[in-house]
């Protein structure tokens, strides 16, 4: 049981961030550099600590850009007790980090999920796939500018670049959550071989039958580079640091 929700927890503290970014990829878009704080091209790389420190697995995030949209991605690996963790997340937004497109696709041990969200006017989609094509679809009234989880994670970085944190937010990572944002404290972490100073952010994520709460610590660069993920469960924190 413990295993299943830290599981769970991962991949959604992963996502929004669960903060992050990705291999081999060129920036095409000039424009972009202006108005976001992280390049194309960014990758970054996380090792999933146990709460003794031993490391149990791996998230990279990354990101590329053309004229007129941005990609995200996430790749988390993990090897729990009891249960192994592979995850894949994608995010396509507009240049205003406005969501079109989200991508899940999740194994946790036995249980596999393949969703796929797609944003139209006024209108959300989601789509169960199978290798078949898409079994089931539900769709679901929005606004004009919505975020998936992880696209939230970039859209969060531009907003701290300018000082300022979002209000309350509605987010979406298969179902419809909240999100409330908090600012906790500023400390020094040791990241990559150097002391950095961070600005750690409370997240309080509601959902339908679900509560989580994490805390990100970002750091002062630039690029408000997330460098500690940090997760609270019985046997003590459980953590994803920046690695590279």
């Amino acid at each position: 049981m413990l295993a299943g929700r830290i599981g769970a927890a991962i991949s959604t503290a992963g996502l929004l961030l669960i903060a992050l970014i990705f291999p081999g990829l060129s920036r095409k878009a000039e424009p972009q550099e202006a108005s976001t704080p992280f390049p194309a091209g960014e990758r970054l790389a996380y090792s999933i600590a146990w709460p003794s420190g031993l490391s149990v697995g791996e998230a990279i995030f990354r990101t590329r850009a053309d004229p007129s949209s941005w990609e995200f991605e996430l790749l988390l690996e993990a090897s729990l007790p009891i249960i192994a963790i592979n995850d894949f997340y994608r995010s396509s937004t507009d240049n205003s980090l406005c969501s079109v497109e989200f991508e899940k696709r999740s194994m946790h041990g036995q249980k596999q999920v393949h969703e796929l969200l797609q944003f139209k006017a006024a209108q959300l989609e989601r789509h169960n796939v199978t290798p078949q094509g898409f079994n089931s679809t539900s769709t679901v009234a929005i606004g004009d500018c919505n975020r998936d989880a992880l696209g939230f994670l970039y859209y969060l970085r531009e907003n701290l670049a300018k000082g300022r944190i979002p209000d309350i937010q509605q987010i979406f990572f298969g179902a419809t959550y909240q999100l409330q944002l908090a600012y906790k404290d500023t400390r020094w972490l040791m990241s990559r071989g150097s002391w950095q100073q961070a600005d750690e952010i409370e997240f309080v994520v509601t959902g339908p039958a679900s509560k989580h709460q994490f805390t990100i610590h970002f750091g002062r660069d630039e690029a408000r580079t997330p460098l500690l993920f940090q997760m609270e469960f019985e046997p003590g924190p459980f953590s994803m640091k920046l690695i590279e």
